[in-house]
């Protein structure tokens, strides 16, 4: 299995910190001027205040590259002490790999104290001491936090948008809330529930311990009797998929959701086993109306799409959920090679230049191996294209998306749609007759048509965001051109004649004739002339037989032994053979008219003329041949003797 991050420097994100700088930092009043006590500082850092911690701002690796952002301020705790940041440091390259730091990627924010604390600080070094010891003193509680307002969630940095602002239409997963004060009697439980939770959670940890046990040195027998490596068989043990259906929403978990809901919204918050335990046995949840168990259920509903598909409210969330899926990404694509002998490799990486998640690529038995061996290219630099790709076309640079570009693209899809589905190479769309012309007389029907509107001609949306999620759906396969089958076909009829009958569409009329309700004409009625018809037909055209009995005299025989009962007729010539004119024997001499023939050929000719007469020499036009070059007709050689003469 490869799993390979992007190279990372830490170094650069965490410089490391002295045993004097960490005794500074617990006894502030102790240390002098910051200059002299701080040992192996960050060269771009400026002077600091006795009680000031330079902390690390976030890193992103960008192909190879680690990025220092610039410090942002987010949720502060009313008891925290004053914390300042260093500059920012300079963009560094580091080759080669390097391992995954195992906290620092994630500590993406910074937190900056309170103007009020920096405004009373008067920089004695007796005050400065006093507050830290106050704050160590005194408890965290998750209350003391900064509430969350309503409207939404801050932005990580200023002037940065987030993953969840950049797409405004997508609900945001909730941020999970501290709880309310506790009262006594919460306070007065707390410790014996606590106890017995971590006895509970020894007892459960030691009996999966022996599980382990067992299974280890099962599976150490199995590899000494088959001759093979017990990782070998740990391996083929536990390849099995983690992946399962999720279950359907039932009433009674409608029921437990909107017990936790309310709960929670009361700020007493209940365990999962406490809900269940007081949804059976209360009477209360038993007698409920149709119309609250459909509440109940749409609320599970939309809870978990949100859960599913809901857009992170940070940076940080975002990061430990690529992560996540990633990790069981990977642990799902070794176990489909184990399983099945599939392999296959991935790329992810981010969409925008501001986003924290780590690009990663994996592969399952050397899968990886495919891009230098057959592509002549290495893995990372294709991981690099790829993420320069899904940066820039998220920023528009390969081009911008129009209202015109996005239709042009969606009718695309539906040609090729219909098509594909009715056989046809040459069909055209009806939008404005789509139940009548494509439901009912072509069997074609949209499904999956995202909009709350009826489905009409793409070119009919005038909404730049309503042709975006036709295009995204057309694109992505939900919204496509389906085939009815007859019992399909007999249900969108029925469901067509009654939008019919209540007038919600309208059926095209047919035109009338231009002759309607006019009198006319019997086929049969005298008046009527007959017509003419033309033949077309090419065996009934009349041929011309020549007949040499007849000599010149014209007449039409009927072909009585064809079954057919079409005539031919049979015309002969009025000249005879003797009359026929005769074709004049082609020579070489009349290749040529008079004309075109040259002088000095005529008078060749003539001399050989009065010496046939003579001598009985051939009447053709030798060919005199001087050097290599041959000025009489092609394929005659004169001889020597014939040259002589015409000499």
């Amino acid at each position: 299995m490869d799993f390979t991050f992007i190279p990372y420097n830490p170094a650069v994100a965490e410089p490391k910190q002295s045993k004097k700088r960490k005794k500074a930092k617990k006894n502030p009043s102790s240390t002098a001027a910051p200059t002299s006590t701080v040992d192996n500082a960050p060269a771009n850092s400026s002077t600091l205040p006795p009680t000031a911690t330079p902390v690390a701002a976030p890193s992103t690796a960008v192909g190879g590259v680690v990025i220092t952002p610039a410090p942002t301020p987010v949720l502060v705790s009313s008891t925290a002490s004053p914390v300042s940041t260093p500059a920012p440091s300079a963009t560094t390259r580091q080759q080669g790999p390097s391992t995954q730091p195992s906290g620092s990627v994630l500590n993406d924010l910074v937190t900056y104290g309170s103007s009020s604390d920096s405004d009373d600080s008067d920089g004695s070094d007796s005050d400065s001491s006093d507050t830290v010891d106050d704050s160590k003193k005194k408890k965290k509680n998750v209350n003391d936090f900064v509430e969350i307002p309503e409207e939404g969630v801050p932005s990580a940095q200023p002037g940065i948008r987030g993953w969840h602002e950049r797409n405004p239409d997508r609900p945001v997963i909730p941020l999970r809330t501290g709880r309310s004060k506790q009262n006594a009697e919460t306070l007065a439980t707390a410790k014996m529930k606590h106890d017995a939770k971590r006895e509970h959670t020894e007892k459960l940890t030691a009996a999966i311990e022996n599980i382990i046990k067992v299974r280890n040195e099962m599976a150490e027998e199995v590899a000494e009797a088959h001759g093979v490596k017990p990782e070998l068989v740990l391996r083929r043990l536990m390849s099995l998929g983690s992946r399962r259906a999720s279950r359907k929403i039932s009433l009674f978990n409608a029921k437990v959701h909107s017990l936790c809901k309310r709960q929670k919204m009361l700020g007493r918050p209940i365990k999962l086993k406490e809900a269940r335990r007081r949804v059976q046995l209360d009477p209360e949840w038993e007698d409920i109306d149709e119309e609250a168990e459909k509440a109940m259920r749409a609320d599970l509903l939309l809870h978990r799409e949100v859960q599913k598909h809901g857009a992170r409210a940070t940076g940080t969330a975002c990061m430990v959920d690529a992560r996540h899926t990633t990790g069981s990404f990977m642990e799902e694509l070794e176990a489909l090679a184990e399983r099945t002998g599939m392999i296959g490799f991935a790329f992810f990486t981010r969409t925008h230049v501001h986003d924290k998640t780590v690009p990663v690529e994996m592969g399952s038995w050397g899968a990886l191996d495919f891009f230098p061996e057959v592509l002549k290219m290495d893995s990372r630099d294709v991981g690099a294209k790829f993420e320069l790709w899904a940066i820039a076309r998220d920023q528009g640079a390969l081009g911008t998306e129009t209202l015109g570009s996005m239709c042009k693209e969606i009718v695309k899809y539906n040609d090729e749609g219909v098509k594909l589905k009715s056989g046809k190479k040459k069909f055209r769309l009806n939008w404005s007759q789509y139940w009548t012309f494509m439901v009912v007389k072509n069997r074609l029907l949209l499904r999956g048509w995202p909009l709350d509107r009826p489905v009409c001609n793409p070119y009919d949306i005038e909404d730049i965001d309503s042709m975006r999620k036709v295009r995204n759906a057309m694109r992505d396969g939900s919204c496509f051109w389906h085939r009815l089958t007859d019992s399909e076909w007999e249900r969108e009829k029925a469901k067509v004649d009654q939008m019919l009958e209540d007038g919600e569409i309208e059926a095209k009329q047919r035109k009338s004739r231009s002759d309607k309700n006019t009198k006319r004409k019997s086929r049969k009625s005298p008046e009527r002339e007959p017509q003419v018809t033309r033949s077309r037909s090419n065996k009934e055209r009349p041929r011309r037989v020549w007949n040499e009995d007849s000599e010149g005299e014209e007449d039409r025989e009927t072909d009585k032994s064809r079954k057919s009962k079409k005539r031919s007729r049979v015309e002969a010539d009025s000249r005879t053979t003797d009359e026929r004119p005769r074709k004049k024997k082609r020579t070489l001499n009349s290749s040529k008219s008079s004309s075109e023939t040259p002088d000095r050929f005529q008078e060749m000719q003539k001399k050989l003329r009065k010496l046939a007469k003579a001598k009985h020499v051939s009447t053709q036009l030798p060919a005199i041949v001087r050097g290599s070059r041959r000025s009489g007709p092609p394929g005659i050689r004169a001889t020597p003797e014939e040259r002589a003469a015409v000499e």
